[in-house]
């Protein structure tokens, strides 16, 4: 028997109007170049699916019967805790990711694939092997071809990321309406609550970007518009003396340009530009990026990111920039997303 006054669960739709949702979807599945569905535990769509482009939705729904992957990727008798994944037998890769609105309540999941993750398997190997399956490998390799292809590091990362960001949105919604049936809100409490989310955001960014780009370390630092700063905010492979001590003047250093062409900068030994050049201060790494944080292009970045290596046997690429932009996007829109949950959608009746 239930206690009396005992409350519901709350959905992801009673938490998230739908449309921020299915925007913020589409913006991931854009970002990251691969499928996305949201389903409740029970295999309740709850978004209509977004689709990269490049990928034709009735081929591969047909070809790889996409929907019967998830009786064993999210078995609604114990729906996984954590982000769960498969491979098919024709090779292709899906994954479930929780979203939490508590610790203890997941409210829905984000379904990434079908991806193709590691080398891609040679054409003639492919044949032979899905003909022996009984599978029409002639219709299937195009499709096969079409699919984003991950790394291990990179997809772990980016499923890692999207957790964190979906989880903090619905977590931030489920905070707002708890508070909002407590007492009234109150611009404090909204920007503490803010304030926490976006930390989370940042530092799972940064976990993220270090993991996929195999960096040595890396840190965030914001700018303080009180006192026209850059501080930093978190570091991995820095104390935390050195964290709470380094600070820039706008403009200053290589985040301050990074900042200021609102581009990522590659910095290592072969740079030619004389304004990086001029600005670099450690002569024992190999190579690092550095890229400033715009969660809105129409401001000004709120911060910069920074990765390194002194490995001589790593050096950072156009690959690593391109994944690096990737895991950006993802961090901003969902710094973003995090605001307006606090704010009334145009579209809300």
């Amino acid at each position: 028997m239930e206690r009396a006054g005992a409350a519901e669960p709350l959905s992801l739709r009673q938490l998230v109007e739908p449309i921020r949702w299915q925007r913020l979807q589409d913006h991931f599945a854009r970002v990251l170049g691969i499928t996305l569905r949201t389903i409740a535990s029970d295999h309740e769509l709850l978004s209509v699916p977004s689709w990269p482009s490049g990928v034709d939705p009735d081929s591969a729904i047909g070809l790889l019967k996409i929907g019967e992957e998830l009786d064993a990727l999210v078995p609604p008798q114990r729906p996984p805790q954590y982000t769960a994944n498969l491979t098919t037998p024709l090779g292709v890769t899906y994954a479930a990711v929780p979203i939490r609105a508590t610790a203890d309540q997941i409210v829905a999941y984000f379904v990434t694939g079908p991806l193709v993750v590691g080398p891609r398997e040679d054409e003639v190997q492919f044949h032979r092997r899905v003909a022996a399956l009984g599978q029409d490998a002639r219709a299937l390799w195009p499709l096969i071809l079409s699919l984003r292809l991950y790394t291990f590091a990179g997809i772990r990362s980016a499923l890692n990321l999207i957790e964190e960001v979906g989880t903090s949105i619905a977590e931030l919604a489920y905070q707002a309406n708890q508070f909002g049936t407590v007492l009234p809100s109150s611009t404090k409490i909204d920007q503490a609550v803010l304030t926490y989310h976006t930390d989370r955001i940042l530092h799972s960014l940064l976990e993220a970007a270090t993991l996929a780009i195999r960096a040595d370390g890396g840190s965030i630092m914001l700018y303080d518009g009180r006192r026209e700063l850059l501080q930093m905010k978190t570091a991995l492979g820095l104390s935390e003396s050195v964290v709470s001590a380094t600070r820039l003047k706008r403009g200053e250093g290589i985040a301050g340009l990074a900042a200021e062409q609102r581009n990522i900068l590659v910095v290592d030994a072969q740079v030619t530009d004389e304004r990086i050049r001029n600005r670099m201060r450690r002569p024992e790494l190999t190579s690092s990026l550095v890229a400033p944080l715009v969660p809105d292009a129409s401001q000004d970045p709120i911060g910069v990111l920074s990765l390194r290596t002194a490995n001589p046997q790593r050096q950072f690429t156009e690959e690593h920039v391109e994944l690096l932009r990737r895991l950006l996007d993802l961090a901003c829109i969902a710094l973003g997303s995090l605001r307006s949950v606090f704010v009334p959608s145009p579209h809300a009746s």
